[in-house]
C-alpha cells in the first residue's frame, strides 16, 4: 500500500477579489506525506507580513490520490453507448423503438461502434 500524499497550497482566498499587485491566486504549492504541519517552505512564507494573517492568503491542504486513470475499451463505450440509447428510445417512443434505434445507429455508427 502507497503512502497518501497531501498538497499544501498557500492561495488567494476570496474567490470574489483579485490577488493584490497582479499577483497569482496560487503562490506556492508543496507535496508532502504528512497533513499535520506544513511544510517549511509555506512556514518561510507565512511568517513574510505580506502574506500573514488577515491579509487575504490562505493555506489549504488536500489528498492527492496517485491511482491511474482507467480508460475504458472501445467496445465497453459501444456497448453502454448502445444500451443508453435503447433504454432512451424505448421509454419515449416504445411503439417505434426499432425503427428509431436503427435510424441512429445509420445516422452516427462511429460514434455506436467499437472503432478507433
Amino acid at each position: 500500500m502507497s503512502t497518501a500524499l497531501f498538497r499544501f497550497r498557500l492561495f488567494w482566498g476570496n474567490p470574489y477579489t483579485q490577488p493584490p499587485n497582479g499577483m497569482p491566486r496560487i503562490v506556492k504549492a508543496v507535496l508532502s506525506d504528512n497533513s499535520r504541519t506544513y511544510p517549511e517552505e509555506l512556514k518561510q512564507l507565512l511568517a513574510d507580513p505580506e502574506y500573514g494573517l488577515g491579509t487575504g492568503w490562505a493555506v489549504g491542504c488536500e489528498r492527492v490520490d496517485q491511482r491511474p486513470v482507467r480508460r475504458w475499451s472501445q467496445a465497453a463505450k459501444a456497448r453502454v453507448r448502445q444500451g443508453n440509447l435503447r433504454k432512451r428510445i424505448e421509454k419515449k417512443f416504445p411503439l417505434f423503438a426499432e425503427d428509431f434505434i436503427t435510424a441512429e445507429l445509420a445516422a452516427r455508427p462511429e460514434y455506436y461502434e467499437a472503432s478507433t
